[in-house]
Formats: C-alpha cells, structure tokens, sequence
C-alpha cells in the first residue's frame, strides 16, 4: 500500500476540490452555463484561490506542530518536525507556489488563444 499523504496533506486534494466547485458554480451562474468549462481564467482563479488557502494552512500547521530541542552540548536550538502534512511527499504549505504557477499558465493559455 502507498501512502500518498502525510498528516492533513490529504486537505489539499479536498481544498483544491472545494475551490474548483465554488468557482465552477459561481461563474457558470454569473456567466451562463459552460462558461466554466470553456475557459481557462475561471480555473485559474480556482487554483489562485487554492494556493491561497493551501499556503496558509499548510504554513499554520507546519508552526504548529513544530518542536524547538536544545542541543545539550552545544545550547543551540533546533527545530524538529514531528508530523509533516504533506501531498506527493511535498509539504502542503510549497503547495501553494505550485497551485499558483498553474494558475498562471492557465492564464498564460487563455490569453494567446
């Protein structure tokens, strides 16, 4: 069996989901039906929105469950992460660039069509 995600990393699955749904109906409503799925701009708000989410939430989580350690011959502080979340074995908050940068090539696409 393969583990594809570690801790909440299975969010961004979901967030990226949530936010292609929303958008998806509130362009379609406001735009007439199909509108979402002929053009590229709307998935790239969806996926600007994502990165949005995933970055923030991956950064407050990562905070979280952080844990300082003293090194005891040395006095010096290190930061040990218990329980990364993590999609694809990349942490969920380094989502967010990536979710960004498709967004921009979305919107790269659209614009020389």
């Amino acid at each position: 069996m393969v583990i594809i995600w570690r801790g909440y990393g299975w969010l961004v699955v979901v967030i990226v989901f949530g936010c292609s749904l929303i958008a998806n109906l509130i362009f379609n409503a406001t735009y007439g039906e199909g509108y979402y799925v002929h053009h590229k701009w709307p998935v790239a708000v969806a996926m600007l929105g994502a990165a949005a989410i995933c970055w923030f939430l991956g950064d407050a989580l990562r905070k979280r469950t952080d844990r300082i350690a003293i090194d005891k011959a040395t006095g010096r502080e290190i930061v040990v992460n218990q329980s990364g979340h993590a999609l694809f074995f990349i942490p969920m908050h380094l989502w967010g660039p990536i979710l960004a940068a498709l967004g921009a090539v979305l919107v790269v696409m659209e614009l020389i069509e």
